[in-house]
């Protein structure tokens, strides 16, 4: 039997990410619909620029991705593992 085998350092990365509240709440926000940079900081109820700083790590990272429809970038999450682990966190309130 072949022992499944995980790249600790790809998870620690992602765990760090993910370890910042406002980041945990933007994805809340894009579980399951597309957003928009204006849609997510009147949703979190912060300011533009923090909510675009956070979406450009989450991006980087590889947990959401951007796809732009005409003149607006709508973001989404592409990372199950993420999405698991979130709802493990809000399982556990």
């Amino acid at each position: 039997m072949r022992e499944k085998v995980f790249d600790y350092t790809q998870m620690a990365e992602t765990l760090k990410v993910l370890g910042h509240p406002v980041r945990l709440r933007i994805i809340s926000e894009l579980i399951g619909s597309d957003k928009t940079v204006s849609e997510l900081w009147h949703s979190v109820g912060l300011p533009q620029s923090l909510v675009s700083q956070h979406l450009s790590i989450l991006r980087h990272s590889g947990i959401i991705k951007s796809v732009r429809k005409g003149r607006l970038v709508y973001y989404s999450v592409v990372s199950p593992i993420a999405v698991r682990i979130l709802n493990l966190i809000q399982k556990q309130k």
